[in-house]
């Protein structure tokens, strides 16, 4: 049998009761937990254990798959990380696969979460909108992720899982205002995304494209062909667009953006260049800010989590003249994608157990 029969034979020995106060729990819900007394779920004290089974998680990128094995409170058990298929389709399947195997190593898994970097219908869960996934667009990914693994899957866009993450085990975590009005979370490396997260609940569109801020006409010429392929903001603030802006403007030395920027050599060059993403950005922001006043703006990625560019963000804001936001570093990092990955699979764990 899968893990999803074992899940599923476990879970019809509770009665109805202990079904919908396990899946409240699951979702952090304040609810009884008299029918769940000896059943394994919880703690002598009442509390969900979170050694109760595994969950799954898996961020996948134009490059890297990264996936993790957690308890029920999001601990990491195990991680893997490899490079992303080039042949695409089957093959990235393929790898989930052997990443769930490989990290489960015996222990019950009761869901996974899978991010992906395209826009996922919320209706049909069908991929779009993903150039560096082949062969997976126009699928019905739920489905697919779910008869490959053997369990119940959620799949999202994977920055707004990175938002899902940062609101759970993150800077969301911490008191602020960002369950009632959104924590923004927005990603920058070899492109550029955003995920908006109010506690559990994403904000996701009538496509699954709500975020896609790559596409905002700023920075560039909406009508180029650059722009209307990449988006224009993405055209002017991508990792590989901005090298070239410093070899344009004479910087001599070699390496990624990245690179540059960590170096610690001071290059009036690559100064020049990093305050004009700065301004991009905090346009990027300003507009973000004046359609949905999130309470924080997250920053990660490769070049959104060095603290010099969040810096340079907050001090262009200032000399716009505008309310600056509160901006912030992503606290899980790389991690923050799976951890979101994760805190789906916990969700999707409580949808199985309230279905009939």
């Amino acid at each position: 049998m899968t893990g999803f029969d074992l899940f599923l034979t476990s879970a019809r020995d509770l009665p109805a009761a202990g079904r919908r106060d396990l899946a409240g729990l699951l979702r952090g819900a304040d609810v009884s937990k008299g029918a769940l007394a000896g059943t394994g779920w919880v703690t002598p004290h009442g509390a969900l254990d979170p050694r109760a089974c595994c969950l799954f998680g898996a961020d996948i990128g134009g490059t890297k798959v990264q996936s993790v094995l957690t308890d029920l409170e999001g601990t990491v058990l195990a991680e893997a990380r490899d490079a992303t298929p080039q042949a695409g389709g089957d093959a990235v399947l393929e790898l989930i696969s052997d990443h769930l195997a490989t990290l489960s190593c015996g222990r019950t898994v009761g869901a996974a979460g899978v991010g992906l970097p395209g826009a996922i219908d919320p209706v049909t869960g069908v991929l779009a909108r993903a150039p560096n996934l082949r062969g997976l667009e126009g699928r019905a990914m739920p489905a697919l992720l779910s008869d490959r693994l053997g369990l119940p899957v959620a799949v999202e866009n994977d920055v707004n899982l990175a938002a899902l993450g940062e609101s759970w085990l993150g800077h969301g975590a911490q008191g602020s205002r960002a369950a009632e009005a959104g924590l923004a979370f927005i990603a920058l490396g070899t492109g550029i995304g955003m995920g908006l997260a109010f506690g559990d609940r994403l904000l996701r569109g009538v496509g699954g494209a709500a975020g896609e801020i790559a596409c905002l006409p700023i920075g560039g010429d909406p009508y180029s062909p650059r722009a209307r392929s990449l988006g224009t903001l993405e055209s002017v603030v991508a990792g590989q667009v901005l090298v070239e802006d410093y070899r344009a403007r004479g910087g001599a030395r070699e390496g990624s953006l990245r690179d540059l920027s960590r170096a610690g050599v001071a290059d009036p060059v690559l100064d020049a260049t990093l305050n004009v993403l700065a301004e991009r950005l905090a346009l990027a922001v300003l507009s973000v800010g004046a359609v949905l006043d999130p309470a924080l703006v997250v920053f990660g990625g490769g070049i959104g989590s060095r603290p010099e560019i969040v810096a340079r963000v907050g001090e262009a804001l200032a000399r716009l003249g505008a309310p600056v936001p509160e901006l912030r570093i992503s606290l899980l990092g790389n991690r923050a994608g799976a951890i979101g990955a994760v805190r789906a699979a916990r969700l999707a764990l409580a949808d199985a157990l309230e279905r009939p």
